[in-house]
């Protein structure tokens, strides 16, 4: 048995045990959740609230006839947020039985949260003549980009963690993405090596070592997506 299936069985019926493990396995959690989600998902998110609570109930169900407490716990994961996304549409589905709701007359003191906010979208939707452009699209870009980076080792989770701050190191990843894809030379070297070409980058303006170690999977991503056929992404890359 593998030490977090143990360390699962142990926490169980402790609650303190639990904690811990909950706490040093907030990146799987998070993980599970990305990949059903397709975003980052925060603390402050309802994702993460619904995955950490299926997260704590396969603690609970697991025992060792179940294989590994990480696959078990991620397909546990995954079907409560599927879960949470059928009743959310089906929610939204029988709010469209209302004319009011999309009429975005709904009275303030009657409708839930939800409810205004389906109005709110839909009167927004109503007023520029159109439904929610490239959604589609951004989520097949997703998972195009997700099977490109995954050969440098890493995936879009990793990304966020590693996105530069500072004023003076964006300028200086700004300034290494533009050097590399506009060179056919670096972008080839980079994707053969799955790495960036770190003797060619240093000593650009801002450009050091440790700016390249410390943002690597970061400046990879957004070299991909900018020298790639990603329009929807391309627009995301700076919140990144």
């Amino acid at each position: 048995m593998d030490d977090l299936s143990a360390r699962a069985i142990a926490a169980k019926d402790n609650e303190a045990e639990f904690h811990r493990l909950a706490i040093d396995n907030q990146r799987f959690i998070k993980r599970c959740a990305f990949r059903v989600c397709h975003h980052f998902v925060r603390e402050s998110d309802d994702e993460w609230s619904i995955a950490l609570i299926a997260f704590y109930e396969a603690v609970r169900s697991f025992d060792e006839t179940k294989g590994s407490f990480k696959s078990f716990a991620s397909i546990v994961i995954k079907r409560r947020l599927m879960d949470y996304f059928d009743t959310r549409t089906r929610h939204a589905s029988e709010l469209s039985a209302d004319p009011y709701t999309f009429d975005g007359q709904l009275d303030s003191e009657d409708a839930t949260a939800f409810e205004m906010e389906v109005a709110a979208k839909s009167a927004s939707m109503e007023s520029v003549g159109g439904t929610l452009p490239g959604t589609t699209a951004l989520e097949d870009e997703v998972e195009a980009i997700t099977g490109v980076i995954a050969a440098y080792g890493f995936d879009l989770y990793d990304v966020g963690g590693c996105s530069p701050k500072a004023s003076r190191t964006k300028k200086a990843c700004a300034i290494i993405i533009d050097a590399v894809v506009s060179s056919e030379e670096l972008l080839g070297m980079m994707r053969r090596k799955r790495n960036l070409p770190y003797a060619r980058l240093i000593g650009l303006e801002g450009v050091t070592k440790k700016v390249l170690e410390r943002h690597r999977k970061y400046l990879i991503a957004a070299i991909e997506i900018r020298s790639g056929d990603f329009p929807q992404l391309q627009e995301y890359i700076v919140r990144l």
